[in-house]
């Protein structure tokens, strides 16, 4: 049994080792160096994608840094001169890893956020009076987007000030010329575009079908709503500790690897439809759109993902290092790699622990206060995924879907709600 968990600890670290290997770059970047074919026909999103991608591989090896002939082999000093184009991680192959690495992203973020109180503060129009206009906003695209006070002056969350004059800076830097990204705040980003100094991001026109407006599709009003009502209070205690410049930050880190993961449903839906296009067509052409979620729907892959984040977030809400060592290894710890070795498998060991003790004999959740204490209970985490990740990425699935077939989505699945409604005392069951 210990073995067995010592394996989960290295495939976890092993992922999140990757996670710090990606380029902080707008463009989508890999730490992988090709992309691996899959035979079947939900196995590429595109062969654009994939001919891109070989044609990259074939260019790079045979030069080398400087752009001149090279006789060695396509392995050799891959690390250094080989390059992966933006385009090439759109793959689905991609995707799917993608998926798993934002995991990390996702939980070490809610970890950064939970280390402070709720500060509902934040969180309210007229929190802090008088912010005026988030920096680089035109005033009169706030008079008709953003509604104004009596004074005329933008009636605003600091969160949404924030949030506003960041998204108008990367939109500057180009972050949302990226299909994977998307703002909180479209409106007030129509008078800008990407800085002229920076060159052209390329991305493959077939990623996205634009029929009906479907690569469009943004479900970031639900998100930052839900967001405010619910997971902040699944993660937080209550009370404020001022910490609110320092809240904020975490918010928006929080808000945008939600964002670019449920958003990812896109890619997803467009490869389930290009694999049987005829069925969804016809699902769709009469409304169907249960039907529509049920052929989405592989329930064995959500319990894994389920089960997997609750252990990352065990794993990583505890200091490792301050776990007690079982007194046989501590004797045999005679090196620094013996010790951290003894260490990691103390630590997965301690990882199931908090995971146990966060559920009860049917699975589900405790009261989040009679977790073994740790930076996050990995119950909320969990929850956060079962009740909202999962569920708003198939609404957006289904969007797309309806969009790409060339129908408007029912009411159940516009933007500015979830198909099924999510409330603060689902946190608390």
């Amino acid at each position: 049994m210990i073995f067995h968990k010592i394996i989960l600890l290295l495939a976890v670290a092993s992922t999140r080792t990757s996670a710090f290997a990606v380029n902080n770059g707008w463009g989508p970047y890999s730490s992988r160096h090709s992309i691996k074919s899959n035979t079947s026909s939900a196995g590429k999103l595109s062969s654009t994608i994939q001919n891109t991608a070989a044609n990259n591989s074939q260019e790079t090896s045979s030069l080398d840094i400087n752009g001149n002939a090279n006789d060695t082999t396509e392995t050799e000093n891959e690390n250094e001169n080989t390059q992966v184009k933006t385009a090439d991680v759109l793959s689905l192959d991609s995707i799917r890893s993608t998926l798993i690495r934002q995991e990390e992203t996702i939980i070490f973020a809610i970890i950064e956020r939970a280390q402070y109180r709720c500060n509902s503060r934040v969180y309210k129009k007229d929190g802090f009076p008088n912010l005026g206009l988030p920096i680089g906003v035109d005033p009169s695209t706030a008079e008709s987007t953003l509604g104004t006070d009596e004074n005329g002056m933008p009636l605003l969350s600091f969160l949404e000030y924030m949030l506003i004059g960041t998204e108008v800076l990367h939109c500057a830097v180009r972050r949302y010329t990226s299909p994977e990204e998307h703002p909180f705040f479209p409106q007030c980003l129509t008078s800008f575009g990407p800085n002229a100094a920076l060159p052209e991001l390329e991305y493959p026109t077939d990623l996205l079908s634009p029929i009906g407006g479907a690569s469009s599709v943004n479900f970031n009003p639900i998100l930052l709503k839900k967001y405010i009502e619910w997971i902040v209070p699944s993660v937080t205690k209550k009370g404020d500790d001022e910490q609110h410049g320092s809240t904020v930050l975490a918010d928006m880190a929080v808000l945008q690897a939600l964002s670019k993961r449920v958003h990812y449903g896109k890619f997803v839906a467009e490869s389930k439809y290009r694999s049987d296009p005829e069925g969804y067509q016809h699902l769709v052409d009469n409304d169907d759109a249960e039907g529509v979620m049920e052929l989405l729907t592989n329930a064995a892959v959500e319990e894994k993902v389920l089960r997997r984040a609750r252990l990352k977030a065990a794993t990583y809400g505890r200091e490792p290092l301050m776990t007690r060592l079982p007194e046989e290894k501590a004797v045999e710890c005679s090196d620094s790699t013996s010790f951290v070795a003894a260490a990691a498998a103390s630590a997965v060991v301690s990882a199931f622990e908090a995971m146990d003790s966060s559920s009860n004999s049917n699975g589900k959740t405790k009261n989040k206060n009679s977790a073994i204490a740790g930076k996050v209970d990995p119950g909320a985490i969990e929850d956060i995924y079962r009740k909202f990740i999962i569920p708003l990425t198939k609404d957006i699935e289904v969007a797309y879907l309806f969009k790409r077939c060339g129908k408007e989505p029912p009411p159940e699945y516009a933007p500015h709600r979830l198909s099924v409604d999510l409330t603060i005392s689902d946190s608390d069951e």
